[in-house]
């Protein structure tokens, strides 16, 4: 077996049709060849043989279609609504934390009070 420089273009992106993929893949198909060796005379790397090997053999239809992504349609339900259970009084505070805990204390409250409550509730 001689040994030959492995050259890959890659200047720009080409583009091959089903029936020449199709034409390279049973190119290496052939056992008397690797697809290494088929690779190289095509100028294209061997993983993308094995891509349109793999995409062949699954049955997708990428070697007939563009790579263009397809999108899901997806509809999000409406964020909850910001109903208040019980109005905000002046000189109080009210500190919602995760989990839905919600923590209403008047204004002077005791800060040292309000660590242990907060520490109790986020389970600390």
């Amino acid at each position: 077996m001689t040994s030959t420089p492995h050259v890959v273009v890659a200047g720009t992106r080409r583009t091959w049709s089903p029936e020449q993929k199709r034409a390279i893949l049973t190119e290496a198909d052939d056992p008397t060849t690797t697809a290494s060796e088929v690779a190289r005379r095509h100028g294209l790397h061997s993983s993308l043989l094995f891509r349109w090997r793999r995409a062949l053999r699954a049955g997708v239809s990428a070697l007939e279609t563009s790579s263009r992504p397809s999108f899901v349609p997806l509809a999000l339900p409406a964020p909850p609504s910001a109903i208040r259970e019980e109005p905000n009084r002046p000189g109080a505070i009210e500190i919602e934390l995760a989990g839905g805990h919600r923590l209403r204390a008047e204004a002077g409250a005791e800060v040292a009070l309000l660590q242990g409550v907060i520490a109790m509730l986020l389970g600390r």
